[in-house]
């Protein structure tokens, strides 16, 4: 079966531009470990918390963020995807295709599953989506009826915004009283992914682990974590990576003969040239952060070419 029907995605992280990745921009990499050196250094949790709310939507507009003032530090976008499902495991899970791979194993795993575009939302339905989109950077065709349709219905919804620090300006509404919840991290804009820095923001106060933990007296988190991220956030802007990426990004977007996406790491193929890179939508994603921090030399596209049949000149 393919990957549509079986609502899994392909293992691309050994190709040249596949996964997704942090940059591991060398300035970046020399800040993380200085500031590391300290593993016993304090942060107020709740001061990181909103400095990091205020710092990821700096320049961005997202509308409607203030609805969401029950802030908690989380274990990546991971840890609240956790608690998320955990807390609808019941309902069938609704999805846009080619969305984050957490979600799609996710959906071989809750008691029912379909695509969005699929079939008409029902209210035992819940929803996941990532704002920049997984799969193309941008924001989804159908964000804002699935919404919509989801106030009706009253659809529980979380919003993923993972890869918010690494797109350029962008605008979208998070307003709708069905989302509950919205998670970002630093994982993708940093290469301090296995530091599991993240925010959970709720519209309601919940009473589960994640609160807990972060409201707890002392805070029982990383807090060592959290001082290296509050670090970064305070020495660099929340669009560092877009504004110092978008010109190699271009360039390879131009060589490549694919389309710039919002997201900065990603191009997307519109004219299935490297359909080996769909991940069950219309279009093809490829992730350069490996051509821009030189693990991987950009030549993975005459190799493609080689096997396509598809001519290009260099």
């Amino acid at each position: 079966m393919d990957i549509v029907t079986q609502h899994a995605l392909p293992n691309l992280k050994g190709k040249p531009y596949g996964g997704a990745w942090s940059i591991n921009n060398t300035e970046i990499k020399n800040f993380v470990i200085e500031v590391g050196k300290y593993p016993y250094a304090s942060t107020n949790v709740q001061d990181f918390l909103h400095d990091y709310r205020d710092w990821a939507i700096r320049k961005h507009q997202v509308l409607g963020i203030e609805q969401y003032p029950y802030l908690a530090f989380a274990n990546g976008t991971t840890e609240v995807f956790t608690s998320f499902y955990h807390k609808y495991m019941n309902r069938r899970l609704r999805l846009f295709r080619g969305e984050y791979f957490y979600h799609m194993i996710m959906s071989r795993i809750m008691q029912d599953f379909a695509w969005i575009d699929q079939e008409p939302l029902e209210k035992n339905d819940v929803v996941v989506v990532s704002m920049p989109f997984s799969d193309t950077g941008g924001i989804p065709a159908l964000y804002r009826s699935t919404m919509e349709q989801c106030e009706d219905l009253n659809v529980p919804v979380c919003i993923d915004m993972a890869y918010l620090n690494i797109s350029k300006h962008t605008t979208f509404n998070i307003e709708y009283k069905c989302i509950e919840t919205v998670a970002t991290s630093l994982s993708k804009v940093f290469p301090v992914g296995h530091m599991r820095i993240g925010l959970r923001l709720n519209r309601y106060n919940t009473d589960d682990v994640i609160n807990a933990y972060s409201n707890n007296d002392p805070p029982y988190v990383n807090t060592h974590s959290i001082y290296v991220g509050h670090k970064l956030i305070n020495e660099y802007p929340n669009d560092w990576i877009y504004h110092n990426y978008k010109d190699k990004q271009a360039e390879i977007c131009k060589r490549l003969n694919v389309t710039p996406s919002d997201c900065v790491i990603f191009g997307i193929d519109y004219l299935d040239q490297f359909n080996d890179y769909n991940r069950g939508s219309k279009s093809n994603r490829l992730c350069f952060s490996k051509q821009f921090d030189g693990r991987n030399i950009d030549t993975g596209r005459l190799a493609h070419a080689q096997r396509s049949g598809f001519q290009r000149s260099y």
